[in-house]
């Protein structure tokens, strides 16, 4: 009998942030694969388990994670963050279609990184919003630019994902470039770098002032849109509320 596949977001980087859930999944399991900063947060639940920790791509986890399932072990891939969102989840599931194989696969959610580095500033994701990621495989940069372009003329808030990747910061400079001509000098941008790490750094600033701005590679970029705005330190993009008819 096959074993199930349980991949699991870890949250945003520290322990007190991991689900229930989670924590559950990884106590009940074999085995546990992911990469080696994850066991950080959760080196007492896997003492005496079958751990695999070296650095490797996502389709080489996906290949060792399904030989142990059809070998009949339960296994959890853990995930920063969401595992669906921007992460391993995706690759698994498409591993899996791609090779003809069946076999329980479950996706145990995390908090992401948008959720968590909004509470910090405030509530800019009171509204609709966009994530977009700049990493450089995968998306071509044309199809990357036309989403962000959709995106700020519709007035979304846009969530920026890897904004530094193997071409350093140029994609995210692009990425400003084409904000600058779609947005006001004046709306509110946040940046939280290192989340959740004693090194977590939060920026309030404006798209006027990212020109020329060098991020750490560990950054998640909120844009605000038309609406959004800081008072007393506090990043909000208003939800309207109507009395007796509601949001």
């Amino acid at each position: 009998m096959n074993g199930t596949v349980y991949i699991v977001g870890l949250g945003p980087g520290r322990a007190g942030l991991i689900t229930p859930e989670a924590l559950a999944v990884i106590q009940k399991v074999p085995t546990a694969i992911g990469q080696p900063e994850c066991f950080n947060l959760i080196e007492e639940l896997v003492n005496g388990k079958e751990i695999i920790f070296e650095r490797q791509s996502p389709l080489e986890v996906s290949r060792l994670a399904v030989e142990k399932a059809l070998s009949g072990k339960d296994v959890a891939v853990v995930s920063s963050g969401d595992p669906g969102t921007f992460a391993i989840a995706s690759t698994f599931l498409g591993y899996i279609k791609d090779n003809h194989i069946s076999l329980n696969a479950r996706v145990i959610p995390g908090l992401n990184l948008a959720g968590y580095a909004s509470s910090l500033m405030g509530a800019p994701l009171g509204n609709d919003w966009a994530s977009i990621t700049l990493t450089d495989q995968g998306t071509p940069w044309n199809v990357t630019r036309r989403r962000l372009e959709a995106a700020a003329e519709a007035d979304f808030v846009i969530v920026i994902y890897n904004p530094v990747g193997k071409l350093g910061q140029s994609r995210l400079k692009e990425t400003f470039s084409v904000i600058s001509g779609l947005r006001t000098a004046e709306t509110p941008v946040g940046l939280v770098s290192h989340a959740a790490s004693p090194d977590e750094k939060i920026v309030l600033t404006t798209v006027k002032a990212m020109e020329g701005v060098i991020v750490p590679t560990d950054t998640l970029v909120i844009i605000g849109n038309s609406q959004s705005y800081v008072a007393d330190g506090r990043f909000n993009t208003p939800r309207f509320y109507k009395e007796g008819t509601g949001y």
